[in-house]
């Protein structure tokens, strides 16, 4: 509305100065003739607008002032002019034998002649229809001012209750999921307890093939919904990190150690490269941990042969950086935008099987983030993935 209403103020100026112009050119060149006619030199000066009708008044004709020919002769040539600037406005002339009071409602000029016995006669020209002129000559302004307004109001409405309803929808899904996996939790929790019951009463159901996939397969999912749940609340501001100095190189290791079986089911390897002195760090032992499992776990997932993971730790000057290598399948470029996006997933290859909900990296990305870090990712199709995360090690 501001840029509205001085492009409309700027506009009016413009006309308005254009439209005076034209009247002090029209003036002059009148002027201009009826001094060449007269054998006089034109002296204008100062030229102003105004408002007036198209009634002509004239001085008394007095000893030494311009006679009634010449001031129809005047007359004549400023309609001929007004005319030929495209001024079809009504206005009104005026004959002074001193000076005219020159202000926004006149355009006044000296007029000599021989025969004005050294008085300074003064030219008025007003006009009545000037405010009407500027008027017609905006509207295409204002118009054009309102329909812009009217639209720019309109996508505003319609963008805004888009993004109410988007937000709803959110909002809903959030609960949706988080109220899933409260309702979830109870049973795993259950089935969990009455396995390690059974196992406890029955010794000969420890080594239980069937009772080993039950309790895999049980911790799998809880892990999953447990992810859920640390992400929605840490999103919503509801959780705060239990921060503690932690030695990192302990940590990877025993991320490392965790994820022994998984990897020799796969005949992988994780090889790690850090520095001899210890590194410490502040931050929460247990999101840290499941975050580095979440990308080592994808590593693995996400690779069609023997996995081979490089972990290398750097120690900078204020922060460290954690690089995860893989020799997976990796990510097309067109997907590297969208991999910490909640419930987003990436199937490519032979691996369109790989379990999970797809709050994985989502997760990583809200640790970090938690931690003042950063996470960034350079991979290119069947080249592998390389994964990079910094944490200031305060």
């Amino acid at each position: 509305m501001v840029f509205q209403f001085s492009w409309l103020t700027v506009s009016k100026q413009l006309i308005e100065e254009q439209f005076d112009q034209k009247v002090n050119l029209a003036i002059g060149s009148a002027l201009s003739d009826y001094n060449a006619n007269h054998q006089t030199e034109l002296d204008i000066d100062d030229l102003e607008g105004c408002n007036g009708d198209d009634t002509y008044k004239f001085m008394p004709t007095e000893k030494g002032a311009l006679s009634r020919a010449n001031q129809l002769e005047l007359e004549e040539s400023l309609s001929q002019y007004m005319s030929c600037y495209g001024i079809d406005e009504k206005y009104s002339v005026e004959i002074f034998d001193n000076a005219c009071q020159s202000n926004n409602n006149a355009y006044c000029c000296s007029i000599n002649t021989a025969a004005s016995c050294n008085k300074d006669y003064q030219i008025g020209v007003s006009f009545l229809s000037k405010e009407e002129y500027l008027a017609d000559k905006l509207w295409f302004f204002k118009l054009s001012s309102i329909l812009i307004f009217i639209l720019l109001t309109s996508v505003s409405f319609i963008i805004l209750n888009a993004l109410i309803k988007q937000k709803k929808i959110t909002d809903n899904n959030i609960d949706f999921f988080s109220n899933t996996a409260h309702e979830l939790k109870t049973p795993l929790t259950n089935i969990s307890l009455a396995l390690s019951l059974l196992t406890k009463n029955h010794s000969n159901l420890k080594n239980n093939k069937y009772a080993r996939i039950i309790k895999s397969e049980n911790g799998k999912l809880t892990s999953q919904i447990e992810k859920v749940l640390y992400l929605s609340r840490m999103e919503n501001g509801e959780y705060q990190l239990n921060r503690e100095g932690i030695n990192l190189k302990d940590l990877v290791s025993e991320v490392q150690e965790n994820l022994q079986m998984i990897l020799a089911e796969k005949n992988g390897h994780i090889s790690i490269i850090a520095p001899q002195h210890d590194i410490e760090i502040s931050g929460d032992y247990f999101h840290l941990s499941n975050a580095f499992k979440n990308i080592i776990d994808n590593a693995i997932k996400y690779c069609d042969k023997e996995p081979r993971i490089i972990i290398s730790i750097i120690d900078l000057e204020d922060h460290v950086k954690l690089v995860f290598q893989d020799n997976g399948i990796g990510i097309k470029s067109e997907n590297k935008n969208h991999i910490f996006e909640k419930f987003q997933r990436v199937n490519t290859g032979d691996v369109r099987d790989a379990k999970g909900f797809g709050i994985g990296l989502a997760y990583v990305k809200t640790v970090v983030g938690m931690h003042k870090g950063l996470i960034r990712v350079k991979s290119d199709l069947n080249k592998g993935s390389q994964f990079e995360l910094i944490i200031p090690n305060i």
